[in-house]
């Protein structure tokens, strides 16, 4: 892969980062409403609209971790992104997992993602010795929390496991990345710039993911016709940069060791294959 390559495709990536920022503060700030929260003060009834508050909660906090991670690309502080990238992509997991399961009247999912943890968090629930969460007045609570491995869905099984092990990585303090803090020299430094297109691709794959499953769907509220052309355009874009730039990694020596490049050569061709799948309402046969 030469370096104008690798430069243009980081341009590239650049662009498709700051749109998404563009885009996405503009479908919280004209679309994301709390449904659910305003739903059950009017009535006095919990239901299937706290699935919308759950993925607009997600989506927020993700854009959010986008923006940071865009200024950790600027200072080069690429192993700090995926660090990031990784609350994303479980944000995305539980998200899709949420809204493609539940039901109408589904409290069991409802409470699991939304009420008990909410509870937990304020301390009016609490976890005891043996790991059961109860009220404060002993009541045992039925909790089911899912790990992120439980919660893949479709296309995204294939990927998981290398992608979210790769991502792992780096979040705790594991050895072998010693790399990305050492000079050739053997001394440390934290000013090196290692895999400066990769962190990108990765960056936009997981939040591509997470847009295309959330604001580009049948039925979404945008403030016009052109906002919900323009989401849909950058989701296709992102698309077809992916494909091109994955296909790219699979057929270059990108890491010297060659164990872990078959390794991480199977993780972009399974990536690449999920690219098919539809999430949201966009149609994909611009990929096939």
């Amino acid at each position: 892969m030469d370096a104008e390559y690798i430069e243009k495709s980081i341009n590239n990536a650049d662009k498709l980062i700051n749109k998404y920022i563009l885009h996405s503060r503009r479908f919280i700030q004209y679309t994301c409403f709390p449904y659910g929260y305003t739903r059950l003060h009017a009535i006095g009834k919990i239901d299937i609209s706290y699935v919308w508050d759950f993925e607009y909660f997600v989506f927020t906090k993700s854009t959010k971790s986008l923006v940071g991670i865009r200024t950790l690309l600027k200072q080069n502080n690429n192993e700090d992104v995926l660090i990031l990238l990784r609350s994303i992509f479980e944000n995305y997991l539980a998200s899709r997992y949420f809204s493609e399961k539940v039901e109408e009247d589904d409290m069991k999912h409802i409470q699991d993602f939304v009420f008990i943890p909410h509870f937990l968090s304020n301390r009016i629930y609490y976890h005891d010795g043996e790991n059961t969460v109860k009220t404060r007045g002993g009541k045992a609570i039925d909790y089911t929390q899912l790990q992120p491995s439980e919660l893949r869905l479709g296309k995204d099984k294939k990927y998981f496991h290398d992608l979210y092990g790769f991502l792992c990585e780096y979040v705790h303090c594991n050895f072998g990345t010693i790399g990305n803090y050492m000079e050739e020299n053997q001394y440390y430094t934290a000013d090196k710039n290692d895999n400066p297109l990769l962190t990108r691709v990765l960056t936009i794959f997981v939040y591509t993911k997470l847009f295309e499953s959330i604001v580009t769907v049948e039925g979404e509220d945008f403030i016009n016709e052109t906002a919900e052309k323009n989401c849909y355009n950058l989701v296709k874009d992102a698309n077809i940069f992916l494909h091109d730039v994955l296909d790219n990694l699979t057929k270059h020596e990108i890491i010297a060791n060659k164990y872990y490049l078959k390794h991480i050569k199977s993780m972009f061709k399974n990536m690449k294959k999920s690219l098919t799948e539809e999430i949201g309402s966009l149609n994909k046969d611009f990929l096939k």
